[in-house]
């Protein structure tokens, strides 16, 4: 999925677009995460210029106050022990299939898991990111 796919970016989506955009990167795909408890944000964006890693919280302690968004870009050479690891049950009974993705990396720290559960389309967005993942990094 590309970022303009990702309904959870909100007002962070025109911005992320606009650096990439300054950057002249090539966007292969992302991932967004969102912490249910704070509504803080991780997104990751896969591009030909490396792994762009961003983070978009409130900029104080105050949740209704004004929001940053701080990223970093890892050349895909300096990224190391990323992996993909999938767990798959099959209920033979009710012919449901129950499943877990997992993309984890080690340097950036990156521990990314999406369930059945969630619905195909999460698993397709995880699956694409960790696509453009792997054929670049190292």
């Amino acid at each position: 999925m590309k970022i303009g796919e990702w309904d959870e970016l909100g007002r962070a989506r025109a911005v992320l677009q606009r650096q990439i955009g300054e950057l002249k990167a090539d966007e292969y795909a992302t991932h967004v995460t969102v912490n249910p408890d704070s509504g803080r944000l991780r997104v990751f964006v896969a591009t030909d210029v490396g792994l762009l890693n961003y983070t978009y919280s409130p900029a104080g302690a105050d949740p209704e106050g004004p929001w940053i968004l701080r990223g970093e870009v890892h050349r895909w050479a300096s990224v190391r022990g990323l992996r993909l690891q999938t767990d798959a049950q099959l209920d033979e009974s009710t012919d449901t299939l129950q499943e877990i993705w997992r993309m984890v990396a080690e340097d950036p720290k990156i521990d990314l898991a999406v369930t059945s559960e969630a619905g195909q389309r999460a698993i397709d967005g995880l699956l694409a990111f960790a696509r453009a993942c792997l054929m670049h990094a190292p």
